[in-house]
């Protein structure tokens, strides 16, 4: 019964929906919600889909979104891939697994895929907008920082501490190397964690390349500013000096190589001749892609007499999972064996590929449309970066390179947590801003959305 207390979520978001419209809602009650409370945490009611705080609260928002916004969904490309790639996974997992729980599942790409998406396009739908969204975003982070650190000498997050009693079937997901607790936070995993702080970082860099951190801030974030004021460093440089502690406490690779790719693709975009940035950079990718895959492979291949280290193994342990459970893809190739029903090799219960467990999970066609809107929507927002002012640091290439991000981490851990809702989210608000019509990109800027109606006019 305590576990119940996850539909606190959906009243708070309701009244505040009802007060003062779907942007505070979205910036002060979902964004909150999604980031500082664990997926993990989850109720199980009969008949009822709603499983965590992030889905209870995004109910009311896309009730009221649907009402006030419906005539401006625009059905696009990616909206057409969108559709196709949740009709797949539903379907293919109403075969794998029966009714009953294709139709949660189907809840979830609702509330954690398509939810974000339009909230993404429409909420987030002016320069003020994108600014308060990536401010939103830096200021939970910055308060994870000091829980960061509790949960590295404590080996657990204060949040799952404080709130497991609720949840006693919860696991708090705590990975150990070098003797040193990988920080996973709110996010599952430690690998989760870094990609999550690797995509905020980026949003903290474009913030930077606007101007937005040079006045006195606002709210949570001027308070913070000004505890700060007696360090050396400016505040972005402090909040810069934060993250990546944050990145490293996780202790994990793959989003490491994935956010260093994510920079000099983003970086390309702030130099006068983007053209032929790209086309360097696309060159460095393939010569550091073909470099890198020779040097893993000799680094997990033993010499004779010699065993490989520690960390070899773990990269060995996902080429030779990946080797053995190819008997299982080929036998279900198209329909997949299920959400939560693919088989299990003793010593191998971790798939550690997010793209070769959807392919097990739902068939080969799933992550082959995942990687066709993502490619999409990396090539839409280079070609409208490319658009931007010389000397304007477009916003699109910051959603590149964290899309590029995400593909390289995915390659080495679960697509889970709050790492899919955040992906779409960033995938509607990157098909958003092109939508736009042309505006002064100042940070302050006057560009103000209409105002919401209430959520009790929509309900007359």
């Amino acid at each position: 019964m305590t576990a119940y207390v996850v539909f606190l979520a959906l009243f708070v978001a309701a009244y505040y929906v009802d007060r003062h419209g779907l942007e505070t809602v979205f910036l002060t009650v979902w964004i909150p919600i999604f980031l500082c409370i664990p997926f993990t945490f989850t109720a199980h009611i009969p008949m009822v889909p709603i499983r965590t705080f992030s889905q209870a609260a995004i109910v009311p928002i896309l009730y009221v979104l649907f009402k006030e916004k419906w005539h401006l969904i625009r059905l696009g490309r990616l909206e057409l891939l969108l559709a196709i790639y949740v009709v797949v996974r539903v379907g293919a997992d109403f075969n794998s697994r029966g009714y009953k729980d294709a139709q949660n599942y189907a809840f979830y790409m609702l509330s954690c895929l398509i939810g974000p998406y339009l909230m993404g396009s429409y909420i987030i739908n002016s320069r003020r907008m994108d600014i308060k969204t990536c401010k939103a975003f830096v200021l939970i982070f910055l308060i994870f920082f000091p829980l960061f650190l509790y949960e590295a000498k404590f080996w657990v997050s204060p949040i799952f501490r404080l709130m497991s009693p609720l949840f006693p079937d919860a696991s708090s997901g705590l990975s150990i190397r070098f003797g040193l607790a990988r920080t996973a936070g709110t996010f599952e995993h430690p690998i989760l964690a870094c990609i999550m702080v690797v995509a905020v970082y980026r949003l903290h860099r474009w913030l930077v390349w606007t101007g937005a951190w040079k006045k006195e801030q606002e709210g949570w974030l001027g308070k913070i500013q000004r505890w700060c004021k007696p360090l050396s460093f400016t505040f972005d440089v402090q909040i810069a000096i934060v993250l990546t502690i944050m990145a490293l406490m996780t202790i994990s690779r793959g989003p490491w190589i994935g956010g260093i790719a994510a920079a000099i693709l983003v970086g390309a975009g702030n130099l006068k001749n983007r053209k032929r940035a790209l086309v360097i950079v696309f060159l460095m990718f393939v010569v550091g892609g073909i470099g890198g895959k020779l040097a893993l492979d000799a680094y997990i291949t033993p010499g004779e007499g010699r065993v490989i280290a520690e960390e070899a193994q773990t990269m060995l342990y996902r080429k030779v999972m990946v080797e053995r459970y190819t008997e299982y893809l080929v036998e279900k190739m198209w329909t997949g064996w299920g959400l939560t029903t693919v088989p299990t090799i003793k010593g191998m219960e971790s798939i550690d590929n997010a793209f070769f467990l959807m392919a097990l999970q739902h068939g080969i066609i799933a992550p082959l449309i995942f990687v066709i809107m993502f490619v999409y929507a990396i090539v839409s927002q280079i070609s409208f970066g490319l658009k931007s002012p010389p000397g304007e640091a477009p916003l699109g290439f910051t959603f590149a390179g964290i899309y590029l991000m995400c593909f390289v981490a995915f390659a080495s851990v679960y697509m889970g947590a709050q790492t899919e809702p955040l992906l779409f989210l960033l995938l509607g608000w990157g098909e958003g801003i092109k939508a736009r019509k042309p505006v002064s990109h100042s940070p302050s800027s006057t560009d103000v959305a209409a105002p919401a109606r209430a959520f009790r006019r929509v309900l007359a």
